[in-house]
């Protein structure tokens, strides 16, 4: 019998990490881990909120193993136990600090030719920040890998909520980074 580790179906490295296997659950949590963090980033709007979110969320993951029931799919699961982790994070926060004004960090001579791609994503976290907050979490879970109908799982609300919201945010960021429509 294959190594679960070699194995690409998911099941069968859910069975050996529920079993305990911490190599199986590192397997899975590889699949999954840079869409959670993106998507904690972008609710927490910094980087080390974002990376105690995540933090969070491998750890409830883990412990979860047991009661996760394959419903959805893991990815599913674990992108909407990221988005309670950093939205607990959020409401947890000093009401004085503002989550959607990024941190500014100092800039080496090395990084300065990164300018421009940095204003750029500066400015899309702005706009990002802009979108009322339904949206903007329809929006970064759909573009992390879900469905409409997963998406609409992980808020609870109906899909066609979603297609609309994911539409208006999209159409929102056009408008306020400046980025044309695509043609079609």
């Amino acid at each position: 019998m294959p190594s679960p580790l070699v194995s690409d179906d998911e099941g069968t490295l859910l069975a050996a990490a529920r079993a305990g296997d911490v190599q199986a659950f590192g397997v899975l949590w590889t699949t999954v881990e840079r869409r959670a963090f993106g998507l904690c980033f972008h609710l927490t709007g910094n980087r080390a909120d974002a990376l105690d979110a995540l933090q969070e969320t491998q750890i409830a993951v883990w412990r979860g193993l047991a009661g996760f029931q394959g419903r959805a799919p893991f990815a599913a699961w674990v992108l909407a136990i990221a988005r309670n982790a950093s939205l607990a994070l959020v409401r947890g926060r000093s009401s004085q600090e503002d989550p959607l004004v990024p941190h500014t960090d100092q800039r080496t001579a090395r990084e300065a030719a990164f300018d421009e791609t940095v204003a750029g994503l500066v400015d899309l976290r702005r706009a990002l920040g802009a979108l009322p907050p339904s949206h903007r979490e329809a929006l970064l879970l759909w573009a992390g890998g879900l469905t409409y109908g997963q998406t609409a799982a992980v808020l609870e609300v109906p899909v066609n909520t979603v297609k609309v919201w994911i539409f208006r945010a999209r159409a929102s960021l056009r408008d306020l980074v400046g980025t044309p429509e695509p043609a079609g």
